[in-house]
């Protein structure tokens, strides 16, 4: 046996570890290849994109009430991503790139966040690595897309590390709570990691919570009346879009759990075994709060993937700590530490290996996949020829296309249907404008929706 971060691994152990990191690694090879692409991995990527420009002084970044797009998301990202993209020359790969980084720096939260709930450094490793593996294998319509969620969510992390570390030390909670303030900034509904502080704190250091709700309050209250000085009353209209709600996606989100299932188990019974641990409480108070706030959010129209995010983050994390604990839990009577550790390692490979998502395997030995990709650039670069060659505003609902052609931001398809749902607008307003002749509707390539 090899002495590695304080565990002793056998040899099938450190084998295991190590197939992990090479499925990783396989899993990362398509979205950092991907995203150097001229293809549109979501619609998001040309409402991204069309707003970073807007930070950078192209149309105001707030819209107009009576415009059929709006901006429903706080101001930073755009700033960050509009900066980055002046410097690469384009805010697509810009924002591609903070996607990619961030799932980096949330691995390295996980790792952090293990060591700091009483893990050690092979444990943490393990964490991370499901992390990083997780989010390129499973979630590739996000690891490396041009949108906030990731980047905020990266800030939070790096706020969250700040506050365990502030709990180990008990001193210097201010600044987690001015970090998860900003990450906030970035993006709004990342809520389970501040929720989960507030509530510790609660519990623990009521005092402590009671001084940093007041400092959390008085940030929120000053960003907002910044966003108030600088976009005035249309921030706040675009903030509040309408957005329909339903039960029914909630309830056949419960399927999206498969992709963290080898994890959830691990959580679940570590969590029930250990909970007299306070860091395994700790643990337990994150992935609750990531559960219930998961299923909430399903609830809104048009909620993604992301709405999982933090739930992977913090059932990273309790799989590192299931591996750190193996030798204290009940199992371990019947089979030793390392066998336990073993079959977590196989059953995460496992799953990893269990999906149709080939496109890493694909990349490498698959001509005919380099073909599509090139057939599917051009298709995009077409499509936006074709929009520029229209006279006066034109579209083809690829966002990403108008945005390549462009086009100013006319129409937001997916706002548009928001408020024709709430009442706000009648089902032909496109129609009309079409009909008017102020829009041209140009018929999309179906190539570039992959």
């Amino acid at each position: 046996m090899n002495q590695a971060g304080g565990i002793a691994l056998t040899r099938r152990t450190s084998i295991m570890i190590g197939c992990l990191v090479v499925l990783t690694a396989l899993a990362a090879l398509w979205p950092i290849y991907r995203a150097f692409l001229n293809i549109e991995i979501d619609t998001n990527e040309g409402w991204n994109a069309y707003y970073a420009d807007a930070a950078m002084g192209r149309m105001p970044l707030y819209p107009a009430a009576h415009q059929l797009i709006a901006n429903n998301y706080p101001p930073l990202s755009f700033y960050i991503v509009g900066g980055l993209g002046r410097l690469v020359g384009d805010v697509v790969l810009a924002g591609r790139l903070l996607s990619l980084a961030a799932i980096l720096v949330i691995a390295w939260g996980v790792f952090r966040s293990v060591r700091l709930l009483g893990g050690d450094a092979t444990s943490a490793w393990i964490g991370a690595l499901f992390f990083g593996a997780t989010m390129c294998r499973f979630f590739t319509g996000y690891a490396g897309m041009d949108d906030p969620h990731l980047l905020a969510q990266a800030v939070m992390v790096v706020g969250f590390v700040a506050f365990l570390k502030a709990r180990s030390q008990d001193r210097g909670y201010s600044l987690p709570i001015l970090l998860m303030v900003a990450a906030g900034f970035i993006k709004h509904n990342i809520v389970v990691m501040p929720l989960t502080a507030m509530i510790w704190l609660g519990i623990n250091k009521p005092r402590q919570m009671v001084k940093s709700a007041i400092l959390a309050a008085f940030a929120i209250a000053l960003g907002f009346t910044i966003c108030y000085l600088a976009y005035g009353p249309d921030f706040f209209s675009n903030l509040r879009s309408p957005r329909a709600y339903s039960l029914k996606p909630a309830l056949g989100a419960i399927g999206h759990l498969q992709w963290i299932v080898v994890g959830l188990v691990a959580w679940g019974y570590v969590g029930i075994t250990r909970r007299t641990d306070p860091n395994i409480r700790l643990c337990n108070l994150l992935n609750i709060l990531g559960l219930v706030m998961f299923f909430v959010q399903k609830t809104g129209d048009g909620v993604a993937y992301n709405a999982q995010f933090e739930l992977v983050f913090g059932v990273s994390i309790a799989t590192g700590l299931a591996f750190a604990n193996a030798p204290l839990l009940p199992l371990a009577r019947r089979w030793s530490p390392e066998a336990l550790r073993f079959v977590l390692l196989l059953a995460i490979c496992l799953r990893l290996v269990a999906s149709s998502r080939i496109e890493p395997v694909r990349l490498l030995i698959d001509p005919s996949f380099h073909e599509e990709i090139a057939a599917r650039e051009a298709a995009m670069s077409a499509t936006a020829a074709r929009l520029k060659s229209v006279a006066g505003d034109a579209t083809c609902f690829c966002t990403l296309a108008s945005y390549r052609s462009g086009k100013p931001f006319i129409v937001d398809p997916f706002y548009v249907r928001q408020q024709v749902l709430a009442g706000r607008l009648p089902p032909d307003a496109v129609d009309k404008l079409v009909a008017a002749g102020k829009l041209t509707v140009v018929q999309a390539d179906p190539l570039l929706h992959w």
